[in-house]
């Protein structure tokens, strides 16, 4: 490969961090066939080590590649064993091993990614409310069928300022799933964005500012959500 091919690879690589977008950006750029996953990741794992971009193919000089030994395996996974929630890139960084060979130590040691589930935490009370509704709901429905189409549904979602878990990108490393939770606190600073559905449609959005109060709500109510409906 040339030095403009190779320089292209590590800055696709640095953008997408997707081996397989980088063959799409090759081809669509030089309109050649792309290099080969083994090619670009040696080309990535040179320039983490050498902190060059030189071919791979020549006899490299400077620091040797990251091996693979007992040792480098048991210090990647006694990082992970502390630390489970630690990125490769944080091991990679505290290890001086490379992120690739973290991921080869981890694929062969079995150790899979998690996601944690999100909870709303919960009030001991909670789930006599939530009896008592479905006790009513269903006694409404049986004096009156058409009591389902009068019912405005309501839902909001909250951003919020301190930042709050996106289970997407929070993850884990373990040998077995661990079935980690985590809950989501709520009536934190923030911005909420709240809609109604109902049989004639959706409403809204509507946006709370701050925490949502009883008297914010009821004046949302007023002036704008029952005006809507």
């Amino acid at each position: 490969m040339s030095f403009e091919e190779r320089k292209a690879v590590l800055k696709w690589y640095f953008k997408f961090e997707n081996i397989s977008e980088v063959q799409r950006q090759c081809r669509n750029e030089f309109g050649t066939q792309p290099p080969t996953r083994l090619t670009i990741a040696r080309i990535w794992d040179k320039f983490e080590i050498d902190s060059t971009d030189g071919d791979v193919h020549k006899e490299r000089s400077g620091r040797p590649w990251t091996a693979t030994t007992l040792a480098t395996s048991a210090a990647v996974l006694q990082q992970f064993t502390r630390s489970p929630q630690k990125s490769v890139k944080q091991c990679s960084h505290e290890t001086g091993v490379s992120r690739s060979s973290v991921q080869r130590i981890l694929k062969s040691a079995k150790w899979k990614m998690y996601i944690p589930r999100l909870l709303h935490a919960m009030n001991e009370d909670d789930t006599d409310r939530r009896l008592e509704y479905c006790e009513w709901f269903e006694s409404m429905m049986r004096d009156g069928e058409a009591f389902a189409g009068k019912v405005v549904w309501s839902d909001e979602a909250q951003f919020k300022q301190s930042g709050t878990v996106n289970r997407h990108n929070c993850v884990y490393w373990s040998s077995e799933n661990l079935h980690i939770h985590l809950e989501k606190h709520i009536n934190l600073p923030g911005l909420t964005v709240w809609c109604v559905l109902s049989s004639r449609g959706l409403i809204g959005p509507f946006f709370f500012e701050g925490t949502v109060t009883g008297a914010l709500y009821l004046n949302m109510l007023q002036t704008s959500i029952l005006r809507a409906i």
